[in-house]
């Protein structure tokens, strides 16, 4: 008899340990990607940067919040991703990508506004703390069942 596993998942969490070369910091383009391919947003070898150029935008407007009034609109977003590009963005894409961080709780977004999930009592907007906090939530929710799964194994023999 085979089992559906797949309806039983929840989320899916791939965090890679990578070395942080010197090369990787010499553009930001790179910095990006590799915080995708550590954060397992992307796969090892993937041509596509449409997620990147997303990231590439969420960032900027993150990081530069200081200087903005609020958090950035879809609108907004897509007119960053096409500077970004230096060409034509694809809204649906875009949609797609920031859908796929909302659903992965990197994102959220409120009044048709985005902007990385915060840890609940966060004070500032450290983006690395954020990060953290996300990852962890599902680590713990994840391992919460491996436990309960351990104890009713144990029970078997």
């Amino acid at each position: 008899m085979e089992m559906p596993e797949a309806k039983f998942i929840r989320s899916e969490m791939t965090l890679r340990e990578m070395q942080l070369g010197e090369e990787v910091k010499l553009t930001r383009r790179g910095l990006v990607r590799w915080l995708a391919l550590s954060l397992g947003l992307i796969t090892p070898k993937e041509s596509r940067t449409g997620l990147l150029d997303v990231l590439e935008a969420l960032f900027f407007f993150h990081f530069q919040k200081k200087g903005l009034q609020d958090d950035p609109t879809i609108h907004e977003i897509i007119a960053k991703v096409g500077e970004i590009k230096k060409g034509e963005p694809n809204p649906k894409a875009i949609r797609y990508h920031l859908l796929q961080l909302k659903k992965q709780g990197i994102i959220e977004s409120k009044k048709r506004k985005y902007r990385f999930v915060l840890a609940p009592m966060q004070e500032n907007d450290d983006l690395a703390v954020a990060l953290l906090h996300t990852y962890r939530k599902k680590e713990e929710a994840a391992f919460e069942n491996i436990k309960k799964a351990i104890a009713l194994l144990e029970k078997t023999f």
